[in-house]
């Protein structure tokens, strides 16, 4: 099967495969989401990257909330490349939630065709590397980590694995190319990935390079060159990046030791399925902590181990099952050696608060190694007919241990409230206010960030991985209202317009807010407006502030 053949044809599997384990996602493309926390955040970063490359890039990291605080885009994840892959598609007018759930399936579906790709390479076989493609793009850690849209960012790895591997047979400045920006591309798919590929790409990439018998030195320098090259061009362009991080970090700091403990996995942790896992969701549940559900179904492990005793690929083989070591001891944080290693002497370590998310690495060894073994026994069998009963066979037991139950969606609205349509005609054409939004907390604010991408004002509020240290103090100011200290404390971030949201109040909250500031001096009501939607129902106030 030709290259072309086999993307096609996985792009088509995965697609359908994607819909099915994750239904009913399809259904609710335009307007559904996990919940109304970190997809908002990521549907809000991805529609910051598409409207800010064209008409400020020198201030894409200076996003729009935390104001007037600098580079809060790298208070979490940047999601760089999908931003950037996914720009058209805001650019053509597709609503932020659409273009959101696009970026989140793809990172099924290209995941899938990556390792389908890479396993074929590295074993001749195309329908070994469906099997391969199919752990990677369904493992369960995807549904456990569903409202991660960060964490599902993995279309990348693959593929440099791929190009590594044609670098190794040519040598060619060419594969050398690849290599690099396919690395770059994924270390700006997820800082988190990022940082974690550094030293699985050390141990996989230098187990295969000192493996290789190389004909002459001319082929060893030409080989060391296109892996400089590679060098160069990740380099290059993670480093504006990188930079942005680490100012980022003087104003927000770093994870705790705490934090970081709580975040380490065990290795019971590989036997933890998520909830929703229909098969072994409540057997195995015991083994099963919040973000550390690593398990990776037992037909890929049995898979992996006949992968990793393959004699034909034994170097290839021995490679992966390097990595994968790693990445189960990595992901082992503090439990484990390698995490503390890193976390003691290299900085940007620091910032990571769940090493487990390292069991994504994790699963993909298990899956190339799959892919070897599926192989192995492929080889082994003597007639077309009994190739595709193995094949359809372990299909069928790898979805029927991947599959959950249907997902629970959110339906988000697909429009602003109307009072910022009030709030841009007040503001008026070409210039840019700051907004304070009340109620302010880690529940509402990822829904102002949602609603910002219709105006693109700047917000006090905010919601991220890291927060600023006075982010504290506004909230609590902020939550005195109607007392005129905490108009002040949206003075204090140079807002110049408060919203007051009655349909995220309750009970009679909203009318006793409303009510006081009508006596709070400096304060224009421009308007007041239903807030009809979904579970919401109540009226929203906008004020000027005066100064």
């Amino acid at each position: 099967m030709s290259t072309k053949r086999l993307l096609i044809v996985t792009a088509l599997l995965y697609t359908a495969l994607a819909a099915a384990m994750t239904y009913p996602q399809v259904l609710h493309l335009r307007d559904g989401v996990h919940d109304d926390g970190d997809p908002l955040l990521n549907a809000w970063a991805l529609a910051w990257v598409a409207h800010e490359l064209p008409v400020a890039p020198r201030h894409l990291f200076d996003a729009n909330i935390f104001y007037p605080e600098r580079r809060t885009l790298a208070f979490s994840e940047t999601l760089l490349a999908p931003g950037l892959a996914a720009a058209p598609l805001r650019w053509a007018g597709l609503g932020p939630i659409l273009v959101y759930n696009v970026v989140f399936l793809s990172g099924f579906i290209v995941s899938g065709m990556g390792a389908a790709l890479l396993v074929r390479r590295l074993t001749g076989r195309a329908d070994a590397g469906i099997i391969a493609g199919l752990v990677f793009a369904f493992l369960p850690f995807r549904i456990d980590h569903y409202p991660h849209l960060q964490l599902q960012q993995t279309q990348c790895l693959p593929f440099a694995l791929w190009a590594f591997h044609r670098l190794l047979d040519s040598g060619r400045i060419r594969d050398g190319v690849l290599f690099g920006v396919f690395t770059a591309a994924q270390i700006l798919s997820c800082m988190y990935y990022g940082l974690f590929l550094v030293p699985y790409f050390a141990v996989v990439c230098g187990s295969l390079l000192v493996a290789k018998r190389f004909d002459d030195a001319a082929k060893t320098r030409a080989t060391i060159g296109a892996i400089a090259i590679a060098t160069l061009i990740t380099a290059a362009v993670v480093a504006p990046v990188g930079r942005a991080y680490l100012r980022a970090r003087a104003v927000v700091g770093e994870r705790s030791a705490g934090e970081v403990a709580v975040g380490s996995a065990t290795l019971w942790n590989y036997l933890g399925p998520p909830e929703a896992n229909a098969l072994y969701g409540s057997a195995l549940n015991r083994f099963a902590d919040s973000e550390r559900r690593l398990f990776p179904g037992f037909v890929a492990i049995a898979l992996a181990a006949a992968g990793a005793i393959a004699r034909r690929r034994r170097s290839t083989a021995l490679a992966y099952l390097l990595g994968l070591i790693l990445a189960v001891d990595v992901s082992l944080g503090f439990n484990g050696f390698t995490y503390r290693v890193l976390y003691e002497h290299v900085l940007p370590f620091r910032g990571l608060r769940i090493p487990a998310r390292m069991g994504i690495f994790a699963g993909f060894s298990l899956a190339v190694l799959a892919g070897i073994g599926v192989a192995w026994i492929l080889d082994r069998v003597r007639t077309p007919r009994a190739s595709n009963v193995v094949l359809a066979s372990v299909g069928a037991l790898l979805l029927v241990e991947y599959a959950s139950r249907p997902i629970d969606l959110m339906i988000i609205p697909t429009d602003p409230l109307p009072v910022y349509a009030d709030l841009l005609r007040d503001v008026g054409s070409g210039s840019t206010a700051t907004i304070a939004e009340f109620p302010a907390t880690a529940i509402d604010d990822p829904t102002y960030m949602y609603y910002s991408t219709f105006h693109w004002q700047n917000l006090a509020n905010g919601y991220s991985g890291f927060f600023p240290p006075w982010y504290g103090q506004y909230v609590g100011g902020l939550a005195a209202l109607p007392d005129e200290s905490a108009v002040q404390q949206a003075r204090r971030r140079r807002a110049g317009y408060l919203v007051v949201h009655g349909e995220r109040l309750r009970g009679n909250r909203y009318d006793d807010v409303v009510n006081g500031l009508d006596r709070v001096s400096g304060l224009t009501l421009i308007s007041q407006r239903p807030a009809e939607r979904e579970g919401q129902h109540g009226q929203t106030s906008l004020y000027r502030i005066a100064y």
